[in-house]
């Protein structure tokens, strides 16, 4: 079997929707998650389940690492020094990025190496604690970040952090 990473993202053109793409797809996946987890401790692991483990090791992988640079490079800059709302926002987002990045480690040889798993107890709240930390990131930014990067960024900045992930991802802008 070949895993690959699809991107969630297809049109760089404006760096919010890319990130709203990653967005809707880390709510999906987490969900996608702990039910994989449910499904390991209630039958077993099988050759089928440790794909999906690998399959989604390999997403978040790719993904995680490529939306924190999309918004560290690609947007964050774009709102440093417009105010200490902005300033502490980033600031907090960042501490998320960290977090997520901690609780990923956690999970990473696990999905990585799904026949080691030998306490699925253990992957339940590994996998419970990744998912929430992701999702309660998301949702901030959707509710506290977007509605304001919408209302401050012009076409151009939007366009110019579109520019910028595309980069992070080798294409042509």
């Amino acid at each position: 079997m070949e895993f690959r990473f699809t991107d969630p993202a297809t049109d760089f053109s404006d760096g919010i929707k890319v990130i709203e793409s990653y967005h809707q797809d880390f709510l999906k996946r987490g969900s996608e998650l702990l039910a994989l987890a449910e499904e390991i401790i209630s039958q077993g692991m099988n050759k089928t389940l440790a794909n999906r483990c690998i399959d989604m090791h390999c997403h978040y992988f790719h993904a995680g690492r490529l939306h924190h640079l999309d918004e560290e490079q690609g947007l964050f800059p774009l709102l440093e020094n417009q105010s200490r709302l902005f300033d502490g926002m980033i600031d907090l987002l960042i501490q998320d990025h960290e977090e997520i990045e901690e609780d990923w480690e956690q999970l990473a040889g696990m999905l990585a190496d799904p026949e080691s798993v030998t306490d699925t107890k253990l992957l339940r709240e590994v996998v419970k604690a990744f998912e929430k930390t992701q999702r309660e990131h998301v949702i901030r930014e959707d509710k506290d970040l977007l509605p304001k990067l919408e209302e401050l960024l012009t076409i151009e900045q939007r366009q110019q952090a579109g520019v910028v992930m595309a980069k992070l991802r080798n294409l042509a802008p």
